[in-house]
């Protein structure tokens, strides 16, 4: 008779809602998977620079693969966080000698956390905030076997609160409707960029549905331990 102990252990192993084939005999955890993020293409993003003929501003992307993603989207459950990235220019205030340029300076999901009260609100004078808000979305994207980060912060933060507000009035299981993930180019006084948005798309699926709840059972109790990958400060001007 097996312990307790090592039936939840088991549980909490199995990660994925298709059954693994051979070779994943060694329990796979939450900790050793990078769950990749929705990305959308700037002008000056590394695949748009490097692979002009093959990416071009406006597509989103898997950061992992570097697949084109399909234009619905199944939202599972939503998670916020806070990041301070460093200043990409050395000659700027807040900039920290100790990390490289751009890189992660402290993370962090706690709202009350003193960094993130301290460093996530808009100064005196209208200054903008040290540290990122993410209000992040964990998906499912409907013919695309890997679950997907779909992150909103700056000038994309508005399309985020459109969609929690939607699924929000919409009732129901979060996942229950799927929504259209759309690029918008807009053009303003610090340039040209692009920027995301959402609408509604229906109703989702009996199959997809059932994976996406399965994908809810195995994540949202941890989400704030997800490993997302490619956590960079985005330029979208």
């Amino acid at each position: 008779m097996k312990h307790k102990k090592e039936i939840v252990t088991k549980k909490e192993s199995v990660l994925m809602a298709a059954a693994p084939g051979r070779g994943f005999e060694e329990p796979t955890e939450k900790e050793d998977l990078l769950i990749p993020r929705a990305k959308l293409l700037q002008a000056l993003s590394p695949e748009v620079v490097e692979s002009p003929k093959d990416f071009q501003p406006g597509l989103i992307i898997n950061s992992l693969t570097k697949e084109v993603l399909p234009e619905e989207i199944v939202p599972i459950f939503k998670f916020t966080n806070w990041i301070r990235f460093n200043p990409r220019k050395k000659d700027d205030p807040n900039f920290d000698p100790a990390f490289d340029p751009g890189a992660i300076i402290w993370r962090s999901s706690d709202p009350l956390d003193s960094k993130v009260i301290k460093e996530s609100e808009f100064g005196p004078n209208g200054e903008r905030p040290i540290a990122t808000k993410f209000m992040n979305f964990f998906c499912l994207f409907p013919g695309h076997p890997i679950p997907v980060i779909l992150s909103f912060s700056s000038t994309s933060f508005k399309a985020g609160k459109k969609l929690i507000t939607l699924a929000k009035f919409a009732g129901g299981d979060m996942f229950s409707r799927k929504y259209k993930l759309i690029a918008k180019h807009v053009k303003n006084d610090m340039g040209a960029y692009y920027v995301l948005d959402v609408d509604p798309a229906g109703m989702t699926d009996e199959s997809y549905y059932k994976a996406a709840e399965s994908l809810y059972s195995q994540f949202k109790e941890k989400a704030k331990d997800i490993q997302v990958h490619e956590e960079i400060q985005e330029t979208e001007e």
